[in-house]
């Protein structure tokens, strides 16, 4: 299928691929990529970046720190975007600093200089690297990192940002606060309302979860297919949602985006997710007489089956450090909370 070649060619799956993606291609040629990988960068060049991210993340926690530096190095060096090669260079300082080998962690400082440098970072990538300067207690990197991740937030109106109750949103000014009372600053307006989030959070993650009291407001359950079920439920056609038809991590970022839609218009809350598998959501509808492909049948199934103290139940939103709800294995901040995938 011939396309415009200012938008680069097609893949056999239809999918286009930039000249800057097919430079990655070529060079993940040399990688030795499970064939899951290989399918899912075919099927969607434009996340790349988002699954070689994944993908390194899961080789370091599987103890394969040599194959993960090496997919970070290829995309650094060959980043379909600006962005994409940053978050790369930070999750590759943050491999280069865990090593043993001093070059190694040489080699991890020498990368910081380079993000740290006036104007070279992006706000997406400076969230991230401040949370890595954060955990080292390098609290003046941290806040240069802060600073750029939360310049929208700071060109608004103290008064006005005060009136947001997306609490994810305003992360960025809650790090913020932080590192200015760890680098001795005085607080200022901005710092107002992040104290103000910081202690909406709190006071959140002490009443959450629990049992519910009698006449308390239900806890709002999102039900998903779990990693191990997606494929299964698609083939039956038990996932009609278009985000389903890009993978599973497309499917979860979605209902993440769902879940912070509903944050904003119902705040205070409580959420959380349960993940589960194909029969049970079938054993329900056949009870019932029910499509087992109807969203409907799902969150009815949620409604009357799931309860906080269920084991497979997660809060919402998780502790940034936390694993992700998704069940990915990786932290909530590198995964479905990153500023990379929202």
């Amino acid at each position: 299928m011939p396309v415009d070649p200012r938008l680069g060619t097609m893949t056999d799956h239809g999918a286009a691929t930039t000249p800057a993606t097919a430079s990655l291609m070529s060079a993940l040629g040399e990688l030795d990529l499970p064939d899951h990988i290989r399918n899912g960068l075919d099927a969607r060049p434009g996340d790349a970046g988002g699954i070689l991210m994944g993908f390194a993340a899961n080789l370091g926690e599987a103890g394969h720190e040599d194959q993960a530096r090496r997919v970070l190095r290829t995309l650094r060096d060959h980043a379909p975007t600006f962005e994409d090669g940053q978050y790369a260079s930070v999750e590759l300082v943050r491999a280069l600093r865990e090593s043993q080998d001093a070059a190694d962690r040489d080699e991890a400082e020498r990368i910081t200089s380079a993000l740290l440098a006036p104007g070279a970072l992006e706000e997406g990538p400076a969230q991230v690297l401040g949370e890595h300067l954060q955990e080292l207690e390098r609290w003046e990197d941290a806040l240069h990192c802060y600073n750029i991740s939360a310049w929208r937030l700071l060109a608004v109106p103290p008064e006005e940002l005060a009136e947001e109750e997306d609490d994810l949103l305003l992360a960025p000014i809650v790090n913020r606060l932080l590192a200015r009372m760890k680098s001795g600053l005085s607080m200022d307006a901005h710092d107002e309302v992040a104290l103000a989030v910081a202690q909406r959070q709190v006071k959140s993650l002490m009443e959450f979860p629990g049992a519910q009291d009698p006449g308390r407001e239900r806890t709002d359950v999102e039900a998903l297919y779990s990693r191990d079920a997606f494929e299964q439920a698609r083939a039956r056609k038990l996932l009609t949602e278009e985000s389903a038809e890009q993978g599973a991590d497309a499917y979860y970022r979605a209902s993440e985006t769902a879940l912070r839609e509903r944050d904003r218009e119902e705040p205070g809350a409580r959420r959380g997710v349960v993940l589960h598998g194909v029969e049970e959501i079938e054993e329900f509808a056949r009870r019932f007489d029910l499509d087992p492909a109807d969203g409907d049948t799902v969150a009815a199934w949620a409604q009357e089956e799931v309860t906080p103290e269920d084991p497979r139940f997660r809060p919402w939103p998780p502790a940034r450090n936390e694993a992700c709800w998704c069940g990915s294995g990786r932290k909530y901040k590198k995964c479905c909370g990153s500023p990379a995938g929202r």
